[in-house]
């Protein structure tokens, strides 16, 4: 029987920031700090898509649950990453599944079972990558749908197709209707003239994506060609962008991140716009040797522990596993700009960058969660690599939370200075807009100040393969490369609009209750 993790309701106490080191802003009481808070604060409110939209996140994690299952594999799908992490889905933003079995597989099992579900996911009309080689096989999901999340469902959404190796005869086509609505919660069933096609509409998207998955075959007849009737405003797993994967790290790491979160009301949204200037800055660019925003997310939680904003991670947390987490995370809205607490916000928001740009020893500490003073001694990532050029990397150490992997491992020299600076640029940046505080917010989003950085190709980084030539491997870099900044654009895209249509629902359900209470008072006079 599984267990689920209740998490009771983190009161925030007031805790007295520490900078535990001799700082060059301006004293916290400084009027600029508060409305830099006020201009992050209300920057990284735009960037929720809403509860609707969230929601929508966990009935996808359902759906995907039904078609791995019809697989014959005995799998729990869990949602992990920042829908976990920030408690909503961010612009930008894409949702990321696992799937939990009782044993996890092998890299080569694993590897296997993301090929096979790839082509179950093409099968259903989804845009789906298999990655199995990947240092964690992982598949990679495009965006199907037209519909935007949190957008009401098309009139199509809850409609299937089936087509039968064979014309039925009319008593099979019977009990086919039957058999539908009675298990699998159909509404209604039309055929075509020949009893070879059956359009199915059902109460749910649900129960859909469970039939289209589960009705392979009826009285011996197989049904080869299972669809919506238009993926273009199909169910919810076709509205987002998705990564699945079936290591479990990723997560018990984002429920103990998300929890270290929870300690400070406004530290979600300033990760929201750290991610934010992490992409446009650069240094968020895995593909090209740089940083994953996950690794972000660490970096954020050591330096609030580090200034004493939140406590540090406790170590008994880490004995927590996948059996005492929910499948479905909670979706909690981002706190309101409170004026008293602006000037704390804005604080460390500059604070974050002038510790990773001018403070933290890149060459003998380790960004770490529950342990704020680790060396890389202590770890024993202070010898040389003896593969040069190759991964991993300890020039920049970041501790994995659950494990003893460094998340840094693909940054060389170059790469950890390329961050460094940026750090540092943007600290600069800050220290110079004391006179506009939104104005330096806004420009750290949108067009940061950032170093110059040479373009090296994988040769030049030591990266080789021993079945394709150099030439071969540079050219699939460069077109995974292209596919990765097209996916990205169609994310923040995707998100942009998602918020407007939030926004604009939020509005006219405004306008209806000014409406409804103009009546009521027009009733009672």
């Amino acid at each position: 029987m599984r267990r689920f993790l209740t998490t009771a309701a983190v009161a925030v106490s007031a805790r007295a920031i520490s900078i535990p080191w001799e700082s060059q802003l301006p004293n916290i009481n400084d009027p600029l700090w508060h409305l830099m808070g006020q201009a992050v604060t209300e920057l990284a409110l735009t960037y929720d898509t809403g509860k609707v939209a969230f929601d929508e996140c966990c009935s996808a994690r359902e759906q995907l649950e039904s078609i791995v299952q019809s697989m014959g594999y005995d799998m729990s799908i869990y949602i992990f990453g920042g829908l976990v992490t920030s408690a909503l889905f961010e612009v930008g933003g894409d949702v990321d599944f696992v799937g939990i079995l009782d044993i996890e597989p092998g890299f080569e099992e694993a590897g296997e079972i993301v090929r096979r579900a790839t082509r179950e996911l093409r099968r259903l009309g989804i845009r789906a990558r298999a990655y199995p080689k990947a240092r964690v096989p992982v598949i990679k999901a495009d965006r199907v749908s037209r519909s935007l999340p949190g957008s009401p469902l098309h009139n199509l959404s809850c409609d299937g197709i089936f087509q039968f190796s064979r014309q039925l005869r009319a008593s099979e086509a019977e009990t086919f209707d039957k058999r539908v609505t009675g298990n699998y919660n159909a509404l209604s069933v039309e055929w075509n003239s020949s009893y070879q096609f059956a359009t199915v509409q059902f109460a749910t998207t649900s129960s859909l994506m469970y039939a289209l998955a589960n009705l392979k075959a009826h009285n011996e007849v197989e049904i080869p060609l299972r669809l919506p009737v238009d993926a273009l405003h199909g169910p919810e797993l076709y509205r987002f962008p998705f990564d699945f994967c079936l290591s479990s790290t990723g997560l018990r790491n984002s429920h103990l991140l998300g929890e270290a979160l929870q300690q400070h009301p406004y530290s979600r949204h300033l990760l929201l716009i750290l991610k934010k200037w992490g992409r446009a800055s650069g240094i968020i660019n895995s593909i090209d040797g740089l940083l994953a925003s996950y690794a972000l997310t660490v970096m954020l939680v050591h330096f609030l522990s580090v200034v004493q904003a939140i406590p540090k991670i406790s170590v008994e947390r880490i004995a927590v596993g996948p059996s005492d987490l929910s499948p479905n995370p909670k979706y909690r809205p981002l706190a309101a700009a409170a004026p008293e607490s602006m000037p704390e916000v804005g604080y460390l928001f500059a604070a974050f960058f002038e510790y990773y740009g001018t403070i933290f020893n890149y060459a003998e500490n380790v960004v770490c969660t529950t342990n704020t003073k680790l060396t890389k001694s202590t770890m024993h990532w202070d010898q040389p690599n003896t593969a040069v050029g190759k991964p991993p990397f300890f020039h920049f150490a970041i501790k994995d939370p659950y494990g003893l992997d460094n998340i840094a491992r693909n940054l060389d020299l170059q790469s950890v200075k390329f961050v460094q600076e940026t750090h540092q640029m943007a600290f600069e940046s800050v220290l110079g807009g004391t006179r506009n505080p939104a104005f330096v917010v806004t420009t750290l989003i949108k067009e940061p100040p950032m170093p110059s950085r040479e373009a090296r190709s994988l040769s030049d980084r030591g990266i080789y393969s021993q079945t394709v030539s150099s030439d071969q491997l540079e050219a699939r870099h460069v077109l995974n490369k292209l596919r990765f900044h097209q996916r990205k654009r169609s994310m923040e895209a995707l998100g942009e609009q998602a918020v407007k249509n939030f926004n604009d629902q939020n509005k006219a359900s405004d306008v209806t209750r000014n409406v409804l209470g103009w009546i009521r008072k027009d009733s009672d006079l």
